[in-house]
């Protein structure tokens, strides 16, 4: 896609640049009330982007904005709720959306504790079709109930944190055979597997509660072979201390790097005492001595992700300075504290952390901040202003500038319609309902200048507007 034209006065890049420094909360994600009713049932677990954008959450809660919203929803960029989506779930005592993932064909898996639809008791895991509703082609044994992490294969078949496999129909893909599974955690909750990855290569890595696999010791990360086997090939035992008592003793999150490394997040303590909480793995599980956590080794991390160059975003409780602290934070590639992006702090546990496609930072979990539950904050990875492109095809946009609704004219239909912030960042999104006359509705959007961008089979055009209300 050709790059997005952007030639602006530097007057006006300075006077928006004010109201959208980088950390800060974004100003056009209208959420409203959040999720709710309250911090104690507005609990949300996990966050995923779709590849058009708009955001599925998933957790405990039972509205979003005030309106009744069980257990998932999905969320436009600007933060308000997508109608054409409907959660299926009933309200059912001890329910939750635990992990979520968009599938190739727009269909969503979802998995979870209690949950319900028209009273009839649901496997751990469903699959939905893209508007919310069951997909009934997939048909999951009974045995299989609350579940808390999952991922899908390149074929297909899908990997479940009880160590089980699912054909893509959701049948048992009796291939996978994980012998007598995970064992020797104690404390809290037992033995449990808490994140789970699939390389490219078809191996799987687990990361949980316990200390031996199928009867090997293997400490809190583990990395098996396609077939349910462990790959004795990555040992990450060495790493970690033995105790596990309580929460003590968890790997949560995990994100494979391009190179192999890998990122994990948890409540540990590793046998070189450079951190607690984060660190990053070789290819073959040995700590990665690169990469060590200097401004803190007093961490719990519950989400993570990475950058494209490198650099990682951490939702953490820092038991430091101040005390058990909820925050979020950057680090270098080296795992120093990078100070060009402001922590940020807020009540409660952050459950989930993904870098949108635009660069901006979405977490959600068990804080209340008006609204509860999510919050966005304004990203550093603006558009490239070094190549400037003309325009592919021309089409008419009036008023403007707008204090509202945008009409577009001469575009051709199933376009893709865009408006983008001076940083790149994508604020709002739709195609295109007719080929002669259209209108964008940007009355949430905070004054200032963006641009329209318009999308039809890979040809661009682009158009600056101004919002003055």
């Amino acid at each position: 896609m050709k790059k997005l034209l952007l030639i602006f006065g530097i007057a006006i890049m300075t006077s928006l640049t004010s109201i959208a420094q980088i950390g800060t909360i974004d100003p056009n994600f209208n959420l409203g009330t959040g999720f709710g009713p309250d911090q104690w049932t507005g609990k949300c677990e996990t966050i995923v982007q779709q590849p058009d954008g708009k955001l599925l959450v998933g957790g405990e809660f039972e509205t979003f904005n005030g309106n009744p919203t069980y257990y998932i929803a999905r969320l436009n960029l600007d933060g308000t709720e997508d109608n054409s989506f409907t959660s299926p779930f009933d309200d059912s005592w001890g329910a939750s959306v635990r992990h979520v993932k968009v599938l190739p064909d727009d269909k969503i898996l979802v998995c979870g504790n209690n949950l319900e639809s028209n009273n009839v008791t649901l496997p751990g895991i469903v699959r939905l079709n893209s508007d919310g509703t069951i997909d009934q082609s997939f048909t999951v044994p009974s045995f299989v109930t609350g579940l808390s992490t999952f991922d899908v294969q390149s074929d297909g078949k899908i990997v479940l944190g009880n160590l089980i496999r699912l054909n893509t129909d959701g049948t048992l893909d009796n291939s996978f055979d994980a012998g007598t599974g995970i064992s020797g955690g104690t404390g809290f909750g037992g033995v449990r597997i808490n994140t789970m990855l699939v390389q490219p290569d078809g191996k799987i890595l687990i990361g949980g509660h316990y200390g031996s696999y199928n009867g090997t010791t293997s400490v809190l990360i583990t990395r098996l072979n396609s077939d349910g086997t462990i790959d004795n090939s990555f040992d990450a035992s060495a790493n970690f201390s033995t105790a596990m008592d309580g929460f003590y003793g968890q790997v949560y999150t995990m994100k494979l790097l391009p190179d192999g490394k890998i990122m994990i997040g948890g409540n540990y303590g590793n046998t070189n005492s450079l951190a607690i909480g984060v660190d990053r793995l070789n290819a073959d599980g040995s700590l990665d001595a690169t990469f060590q956590i200097t401004h803190s080794t007093d961490l719990r991390n519950y989400a993570l992700d990475v950058q494209s160059d490198g650099k990682i975003f951490a939702a953490n409780v820092n038991f430091g300075t101040p005390s058990e602290a909820f925050v979020v934070e950057r680090y270098n590639t080296d795992g120093s504290l990078d100070t060009a992006f402001p922590q940020k702090y807020v009540n409660n546990d952050i459950k989930d952390l993904i870098i949108q496609a635009d660069g901006n930072i979405t977490f959600v979990g068990y804080f209340n901040y008006n609204p509860t539950g999510i919050m966005r904050l304004i990203g550093d990875t603006p558009l490239s202003t070094s190549d400037i492109e003309n325009s592919s095809f021309q089409f008419n946009v009036f008023p403007n500038p707008t204090n509202g609704i945008l009409n577009i004219e001469n575009i051709l239909d199933k376009s893709t319609l865009r408006i983008i912030d001076i940083f790149g960042r994508t604020i709002l999104f739709q195609k295109s309902s007719s080929n002669t006359f259209n209108t964008l509705d940007v009355s949430t959007l905070i004054d200032g200048t963006y641009f329209l961008q318009i999308e039809h089979n890979g040809n661009v055009s682009n158009k600056k507007i101004i919002v003055s209300k």
